[in-house]
């Protein structure tokens, strides 16, 4: 596994909306989780 001292997590909320949250659809996109994998 990967040392939680190495992970750091952001987030973003309604501030970075990739669809409208007008919609189920939307919304459901919305709801997601992104992973960047940096090198050291």
């Amino acid at each position: 596994g990967v040392d939680a001292r190495r992970l750091i997590a952001y987030g973003y909320g309604e501030a970075r909306p990739i669809a409208s949250n007008e919609i189920p659809e939307g919304r459901a996109m919305n709801r997601r989780i992104e992973i960047v994998i940096e090198p050291r």
